[in-house]
């Protein structure tokens, strides 16, 4: 079993592709599996990542690369990536972004060493030339973490946590829409744990694109925005109900309501 098993769906990434694949394979933890999952990409985002892995001879064991059947949207990238994973820990980094090469073997120490579920840490936005660094600000209690996720107040990326494997299998709804996919999963993934840790170092680099899924761009892309987000959010409704919560969160869960409608906008 791997320490950590990273998970990394590659779409249209050419120009990133490498800077990512490099900071993941330089990593200074040596027991991590890495699923490279290919959604039918239509570039050479592939063959850029393959000739990248030939100069980490150590790695390419570890390194396991999967072809979807058909374009099939992250997330159900994701949840292929997480049915396969072998990993004690896993983590996810999009394609486009990169990480520091401390940051995976930092976080493991935390998990053992504090047992904890789940591991959290800052990440900083690169848009253009200007790059804004982000506290997350982690709340001590699993409930107030809840209450930040749903009203947004917490980013909900899977890329920043750092979580135990068997919390996965615990969760209820899968999404089968890509905006706010990651949202879903948080919560339910919050919710099963047990212990947190929060590491306050920006070790995470987004990188924020206008061809990224969460962009507007043209009316209908607004619009396929509002609809996945819509139905997130109804899978997220849903969960909370399921476990008690939707009443104590009913301030939260319309600020998520009104977040849906300003993606048309």
């Amino acid at each position: 079993m791997p320490k950590i098993s990273v998970i990394i769906p590659v779409y249209g990434v050419e120009q990133y592709i490498e800077k990512c694949a490099r900071s993941l394979f330089e990593q200074t933890l040596d027991d991590i599996e890495y699923i490279f999952i290919d959604d039918c990409t239509p570039d050479s985002s592939i063959e850029i990542l393959k000739r990248v892995l030939k100069e980490y001879p150590n790695r390419q064991s570890q390194v396991h690369i999967h072809k979807m059947e058909s374009n099939s949207g992250q997330a159900a990238v994701r949840k292929w990536g997480i049915e396969n994973a072998k990993g004690q820990f896993l983590i996810h980094c999009d394609s486009d972004d990169w990480i520091d090469a401390e940051a995976y073997q930092y976080c493991y120490n935390e998990a053992i060493n504090n047992n904890s579920d789940i591991v959290f840490f800052d990440f900083e936005v690169i848009e253009g030339k200007k790059t804004v660094k982000r506290h997350r600000n982690i709340p001590n209690n699993k409930q107030d973490i809840l209450r930040y996720l749903v009203s947004g107040q917490l980013m909900g990326s899977l890329c920043g946590m750092l979580v135990k494997r068997s919390l996965y299998d615990k969760i209820i709804f899968y999404p089968k829409d890509n905006l706010c996919e990651d949202l879903v999963m948080s919560i339910q993934l919050i919710n099963e744990a047990n212990k947190f840790s929060y590491i306050r170092k920006h070790f995470y680099h987004y990188f924020q694109s206008s061809q990224s899924i969460t962009s507007k761009g043209t009316f209908e892309k607004a619009q396929s925005n509002f609809i996945q987000s819509y139905n997130n959010t109804e899978l997220i409704l849903k969960y909370l109900h399921n476990i008690g919560m939707d009443t104590f969160l009913k301030y939260e869960i319309l600020t998520r309501k009104l977040i849906n409608v300003k993606t048309l906008y």
